[in-house]
């Protein structure tokens, strides 16, 4: 299966990250239908998220040529992608709740020996939350209170199976060291 070798890798951890990656690539694109199904609401705007998925996408093929450099680019795709689609969605959508499974990511796709380069990808992303938090000014939506409920929704279900599978897929690639 095309998938399953696209995933794999020597690396236990690399081939975690790979699978979280595509999974979230290939969600990019149903993202904004998903939103429209529910809130009947114009997501014409919200295309410009597909613009991540390409870098979702191209993590197993970085992760081939090294297994760090691949784990820390789904670290910064996750966040640059969730800080740029809460300037797109708005605040009150819910959308920096994603910023919980990049920090998980962070934290769990390094080993010990890389324990600073976690340390420093958990503090960008605590930066940048604490600096762009109520700061990112007017989004690109204008939607109704019952459109953002319904959304902010959408994401806490989408956050808690997306950490789900990031608890799962990693918990195990890291064994029982």
């Amino acid at each position: 299966m095309l998938f399953a070798r696209y995933v794999a890798h020597p690396d236990p951890l690399a081939a975690a990250g790979n699978l979280v990656a595509l999974l979230v690539g290939s969600n990019q694109p149903l993202y904004p239908l998903a939103l429209h199904w529910a809130t009947g609401a114009d997501v014409t705007g919200l295309f410009i998220c597909f613009l991540s998925a390409p870098c979702f996408l191209a993590v197993p093929f970085v992760a081939r040529r090294s297994s760090l450099a691949g784990r820390v680019m789904l670290v910064l795709v996750g966040s640059v992608d969730t800080f740029v689609s809460v300037k797109v969605y708005g605040q009150a959508g819910g959308s920096e709740l994603y910023l919980g499974p990049c920090l998980m990511l962070a934290a769990m796709l390094f080993r010990k020996s890389e324990r600073w380069l976690s340390y420093g990808l958990i503090g960008l992303i605590v930066v940048g939350l604490v600096g762009l938090h109520d700061h990112y000014g007017v989004s690109f939506l204008a939607w109704s209170a019952p459109d953002y409920a319904t959304m902010m929704n959408f994401n806490i279900f989408s956050v808690a199976m997306l950490t789900a599978l990031i608890g799962l897929s990693v918990g195990r690639a890291r064994g029982n060291g």
